[in-house]
């Protein structure tokens, strides 16, 4: 199933409303005054695969698009093997920048959207119009470098000897962003199939399975209609 889009084409936003965290540093009167220069163009896509070329020319000469809704995967893969992004809110993405169309070794990568899907268009004309702004830009660029150091992050769970204990670090890292604290545990407001859990930690579905079913046993993971729970306090590696 592709993704679709669910909105009309001249449907637009004021950016800095949707997402009021970007001019957290301006005061008014010039945060009103950019928050209405701030209109884009949105594209919508509904759960299932998206074929993200179709969509990079949107913002090919901008910033690229912004999540203002919705949760998506971003897979790479080479030789069968794959590796996997969870992006949602506040991340930016250029996907007219093909994973491994220009690279030396042939990756290949793909997308797909977990829950109904809004971007942002961060064009050309929409940068022209921030200028005046720069701490815009520098919001968005702290969250570029934000999502480095999250596949850092994720790069050193997946080195972790134990698939246990990659799954565990892996939960507990996810929760920081989509985790809801309960009163028996911090509940993962994502759906995340097997095969997600093995992209994302570097391991096989079947193996996942095997080791969710342990952690589970173990009492430190429950799960709750599709939801993980994450139990106790977050793992300590020696």
């Amino acid at each position: 199933m592709t993704a679709r889009s669910g909105g009309g084409r001249s449907e637009r936003i004021a950016v800095l409303r949707a997402d009021p965290e970007l001019a957290e540093r301006l005061e008014d009167p010039r945060r009103a005054h950019a928050e209405g220069l701030s209109v884009a163009r949105v594209v919508r896509r509904d759960p299932g695969s998206w074929e993200a070329a179709d969509d990079a020319g949107h913002a090919r000469d901008g910033l690229g698009l912004l999540v203002v809704d919705g949760t998506l995967v971003r897979r790479v893969g080479m030789a069968g093997r794959r590796g996997a992004e969870l992006l949602s809110v506040g991340d930016v993405l250029q996907p007219a920048r093909h994973d491994g169309e220009e690279a030396t070794l042939p990756f290949d990568a793909t997308w797909h959207v977990l829950t109904p899907l809004r971007l942002a268009v961060l064009d050309l004309a929409w940068m022209a119009r921030m200028a005046p702004y720069p701490e815009v830009m520098a919001e968005i660029a702290s969250r570029i470098m934000l999502r480095s150091r999250r596949l850092a992050s994720l790069l050193t769970i997946t080195q972790q000897h134990r698939l246990d204990d990659r799954i565990q670090l892996l939960f507990w890292q996810l929760a920081d962003r989509y985790g809801r604290v309960g009163p028996e545990g911090v509940r993962l407001d994502l759906r995340l199939t097997h095969e997600l859990i093995g992209h994302l930690v570097g391991a096989h579905r079947p193996s996942v399975s095997v080791a969710l079913a342990r952690l589970q046993d173990a009492g430190v993971l429950r799960l709750e209609a599709g939801r993980w729970v994450l139990l106790g306090p977050a793992p300590e590696l020696e």
